[in-house]
C-alpha cells in the first residue's frame, strides 16, 4: 500500500495483522457478498482462533449479556446470521490473519 510509503517513509512496514470476529470464515456461508467477507479474504490465517461468541454479540448488538440470546433483536442480515449459528449451536471464532502492505 502506498500510503504507508507516502505518509510514514521512515518506518518500513511489510505486514499487517487483525485479530477479531471479522476474520471468521464462517462469515462466507451467511454473508457470501459482503464486504465484511472481502475484507476477511485479503488476510492469510493463522492458527491461533479462539472462542468468539461472547465478542460478536456485544459488537453486534452492543449487549451488556452475550450470552442471552432470547434477548437479542435481530434486523439485519449480520445480525440475524449471528444469532441464527448460535442457536444451532455452533461458535463464531476471532480469528488472526495478516496480509502483505
Amino acid at each position: 500500500m502506498r500510503f504507508f510509503g507516502e505518509h510514514f517513509p521512515e518506518e518500513p512496514v511489510g505486514i499487517a495483522h487483525c485479530r477479531s470476529w471479522l476474520l471468521d470464515p464462517q462469515l462466507a456461508e451467511y454473508l457470501p457478498e459482503s464486504n465484511i467477507v472481502a475484507f476477511a479474504r485479503r488476510f492469510h490465517l493463522v492458527p491461533a482462533a479462539e472462542l468468539g461468541d461472547q465478542a460478536i454479540v456485544r459488537w453486534i448488538f452492543e449487549a451488556s449479556d452475550p450470552t442471552d440470546l432470547a434477548s437479542l433483536r435481530p434486523v439485519t442480515t449480520l445480525e440475524r446470521s449471528v444469532v441464527r449459528h448460535l442457536r444451532a449451536g455452533r461458535h463464531w471464532r476471532i480469528e488472526l490473519g495478516w496480509l502483505t502492505l
